[in-house]
Order: structure tokens, then C-alpha cells, then sequence
């Protein structure tokens, strides 16, 4: 029952039991009335009020909280002593300000000293790649004097396996040939002179030269023959074997070259490893970077500070709660809905929005979010409710109600909700003339917590008079009488 029907109901039977009370006192010694005979000569009492022609919006009432859609808990993920803390509750503060300082000492140390490691690494690479490009020269050029030394006792061999050229031979041959007719001219010559030396012809002392001559000659044949029978028979099997074994010792020369090579690769492996040790110093120095940076703990955002919850010279600790900054430009109004009109409401539907901080103050927001699932134990679903706060009156845990327009019709008749009575599945409205009232079906249309839309066809007009109070004990044709004085329509 609404109140204005609760006043109305008192209002009945404080005019009944007044009209009996004067009967009382007046000592009027007549027979005690019923209420419907009372009722029969008076009429019923009730308040009146006009219908009206004009705009409606249907609404859904609802409440909640005003809520922040950014809040965020400053914690430390270091442990350290607090050095200052730079604001205090209710100080606006920007992102990346910084709001608590710890202790930078230790952080400090460590990063000299991941930095002095990153050097040494450095410097051991340099070393080690330095190692790698000597090892590889030197490497190389062994390999070529192997090469070169292995070709040139392969090609001796080759040389002494195939013996004289074709041009040696000739050579040998025309020497012979050479020495050969040297020998028989001086073989011919000695004859003659032998001869003539017997007759007495020429002196002991030129047969002398000419068998000096002879020797000579015949001692050349000799070499000759004995050179070409050195071409015709080759190279010698001593000579062929020493030619051998130098191959042999050049092939394993090379070989020995080519292992040395193999210190290549682990010149390579050294070069890796000191590549690791640099990476592993830097990752060590972005480590102690990264911690002297934490201990500077700034905003993430723009806000207002709303809880402080460190002093300088505490110990923090990681996950530890410093500081909570609230954006007081992402609130919202979290609404509970039923879910017998959550198919109602749409997002970017207005809604009319109040707190009890600012009495008589409405501020306009529209529906951006519904929630998916509904609270176990109301069956209530939340709607986020956006709501421009550009002066910052609205705060987190402020109690608001507002109204969700979920529809509306700018030229309706409307009635006041109090006259709308329902019964027996219609819905009903009393209407006074002559001090008689008129019971009208209706058909309703849009509502709020003022007036119910009438939907046509209806008898019902602009300015008619409805009972508003005292209906709900109305019949069709009730003889009444207005206790708010307003006049019927005749």
C-alpha cells in the first residue's frame, strides 16, 4: 500500500470516529450508525487530482554504489627502507609521479658491480676473438707450406720415376756420336803420324801429341757412352724410394697442418663462450638497473591519492600496500537491475543519477555495460552506468539511486500512479462527477514513480478529476466527498 493511501485511510477513520464522537457529546440518544450507512448519507472521503495531457518516460528505478573504474594499490616489488613519501590523502597526482622513494644504496652497488662484470666479459671477448683470427693466419699459411711442400715432392718423384726426356737422351746420343768421331779422326791420325814416326818422318815429340790427342778422345767416347747408358737405364732405386719417403713426410706434414686447424674450432667455442659470459654480465646489469629502478615507485595514473599507508623509515616489502590513487574520472554508477526488466535496458539508454551527498543535484549518465551473470542470492543483475564527472563531486562508495529512461512518449494522457487501482487482472480508475464516482477500464502504457500512460481507445480526458486516495474502497457509482476540496466536473 502506498503512503498516500495510508494517509487517506487514516483520514476515514479519523472523520468516522469524529462524527461519532459528536454524536457523543451533543447526548444525542439516537440509534448507533454502521459505516455504510454513514458512507450511504455522506459518502465515502477521498483526494482528488486532474488528469494530464504531456510527456512521460518509462524508467526503471534503480540503486547502487559509485564505483572507480581505475584504483590501483601502490606496492614495492623490492624489499627496502622508505627514504620519503612525496604526497599524502587527498593530494591529485599525474602518471609516473613518483610517490615513495626507497632506499638506493644497496641497488646502487649492485649495478657498479654488474657493471665491472660486463667489462671483464667484454674484454675476455675481445681476447678470445684476437686468440681465433691468429690461430686461423697461422692455420691457414701452415696448410699452404704443407700443400706447396707435398706438390713439390710429388713432382720430384714424378720426375725421377720417369727418368730422362726424350731431349736428354738425344743429347747423350749425339755426345756419343760426337766423341765417336773425335776418337776415329784422332785414331787416324795417330796411325799416319805412327808411320811417319817408323820412317823417320817427324819427331817423337808430335807422335806424342797426336797419342795425347788420341787419349783424350777415346776418354770422352768413354764418358759419353757411359752418360748415355746412365740415360737409358733411369732413375736409380735409391733415389726413387728417398723421392718416396719425402712424399710421404710432406702428405703427413699437411695432415698435421689440417689438425692444427681443428684449433679453429675451438678458438670459435672460446669466442661463444666469452659471447655468453657478455650476455649473462649484461643480463646481470639489466637486473641491477631494474632494481635500482624499483626502488622509485611512481603512479600509473592520473588521480587522487585516497590512502597512505607508509612513513618514511618503514621497511617495505614486496607486495607490501604503500599507496592507493583512485582516477576520479573513470567512476561509474554500479546499479542492481531484476531480472524481470533486465530485457528492458539497452546500453546507451540516459539515466537520471542522484546521490544523497548532493541533494537535489541530478547528474545524467547513460547505461555502457550490462553484466552477464546475476547475483545468486537477489537475482539482481549490474549495470555500469557512465556518469561524467568532470568537477570531481562524484567519489568511490557514495550510495546513488537513479532512473533508467527506458522508453517514452511526448503526447499521453497520464494519470497519477495513486489512481490506478488493479483488480481481478484489470486495471482501474474512478473518476467523480456530482459527487458520484465513475469506474473506467484502462489500458496502461508507459510509467514512472509520478503517472501511468493511458493507451487509447479510453473515455478518459484531459482534466478530468480521479480519485487518488481512498479508491481502493470504491465501487462504481459510490456516493463521495473530496477532503482535499478539489472541485468535481460536471
Amino acid at each position: 500500500m502506498s503512503r498516500g493511501k495510508i494517509i487517506a485511510f487514516l483520514l476515514i477513520a479519523v472523520v468516522f470516529f469524529g462524527l461519532l464522537g459528536m454524536a457523543k457529546v451533543r447526548g444525542i440518544k439516537k440509534e448507533t450508525k454502521t459505516t455504510d450507512q454513514i458512507h450511504a448519507e455522506v459518502g465515502k472521503p477521498i483526494q482528488t487530482s486532474r488528469i494530464e495531457l504531456g510527456g512521460i518516460e518509462d524508467t526503471i528505478e534503480v540503486t547502487g554504489d559509485i564505483t572507480a573504474l581505475q584504483t590501483v594499490t601502490l606496492s614495492p616489488k623490492i624489499s627496502g627502507k622508505v627514504s620519503y613519501v612525496t604526497v599524502r590523502e587527498g593530494d591529485i597526482v599525474r602518471a609516473g609521479q613518483v610517490i615513495v622513494q626507497l632506499d638506493r644504496s644497496d641497488a646502487e652497488a649492485n649495478l657498479r658491480q654488474a657493471t665491472a662484470g660486463l667489462e671483464s666479459a667484454q674484454a675476455r671477448l675481445s681476447q678470445a676473438r684476437t686468440s681465433a683470427s691468429v690461430t686461423e693466419v697461422q692455420s691457414t699459411a701452415g696448410i699452404r707450406q704443407a700443400e706447396a711442400a707435398l706438390a713439390a715432392a710429388e713432382a720430384n718423384l714424378q720426375k725421377i720415376k720417369k727418368g730422362a726426356r726424350s731431349q736428354e737422351r738425344m743429347i747423350a746420343e749425339n755426345q756419343v756420336a760426337t766423341a765417336k768421331a773425335n776418337l776415329n779422326n784422332a785414331d787416324a791420325n795417330l796411325k799416319r803420324y805412327k808411320q811417319l814416326y817408323q820412317q823417320g818422318a817427324v819427331a817423337k815429340a808430335q807422335l806424342d801429341v797426336y797419342q795425347t790427342q788420341y787419349d783424350v778422345a777415346l776418354a770422352q767416347y768413354n764418358s759419353a757412352m757411359q752418360n748415355l747408358s746412365l740415360v737409358e737405364e733411369g732413375a736409380r732405386t735409391e733415389d726413387v724410394r728417398a723421392a718416396e719417403t719425402q712424399v710421404t713426410q710432406a702428405r703427413e706434414g699437411l695432415r698435421a697442418a689440417k689438425a692444427n686447424a681443428a684449433q679453429n674450432a675451438l678458438r670459435q667455442e672460446d669466442i661463444k663462450n666469452a659471447m655468453a659470459g657478455v650476455s649473462q654480465a649484461k643480463a646481470q646489469v639489466a637486473l641491477a638497473q631494474e632494481q635500482l629502478n624499483n626502488t622509485v615507485i611512481t603512479s600509473p595514473i592520473d588521480g587522487v591519492v585516497s590512502k597512505r599507508m607508509t612513513e618514511p623509515g618503514q621497511m617495505a616489502t614486496p607486495g607490501m600496500p604503500l599507496m592507493e590513487v583512485v582516477s576520479l574520472s573513470t567512476v561509474f554508477f554500479q546499479a542492481n537491475v531484476s531480472e524481470t526488466v533486465l530485457a528492458k535496458v539497452k546500453p546507451g539508454q540516459p539515466v537520471h543519477v542522484k546521490v544523497d551527498a548532493y541533494p537535489g543535484q541530478t547528474f545524467v549518465g547513460k547505461v555502457e555495460k550490462l553484466y552477464p551473470t546475476a547475483s545468486t542470492g537477489t537475482r539482481n543483475f549490474s549495470v555500469r552506468i557512465q556518469v561524467p564527472n568532470p568537477e570531481s563531486q562524484l567519489k568511490p562508495g557514495m550510495f546513488a539511486s537513479g532512473s533508467i529512461v527506458t522508453g517514452g512518449s511526448k503526447a499521453a494522457v497520464l494519470v497519477p500512479q495513486d489512481a490506478v487501482e488493479d483488480r481481478a487482472g484489470r486495471s482501474i480508475v474512478f473518476t467523480v462527477e456530482e459527487n458520484k464516482v465513475k469506474m473506467h477500464t484502462i489500458t496502461k502504457g508507459l510509467s514512472n514513480t509520478q503517472f501511468v500512460e493511458v493507451l487509447m481507445p479510453t473515455e478518459l480526458e484531459a482534466g478530468d478529476m480521479v480519485v487518488t486516495s481512498g479508491n481502493e474502497y470504491l465501487e462504481d457509482g459510490d456516493k463521495v466527498y473530496m477532503t482535499n476540496r478539489g472541485p468535481a466536473k460536471k
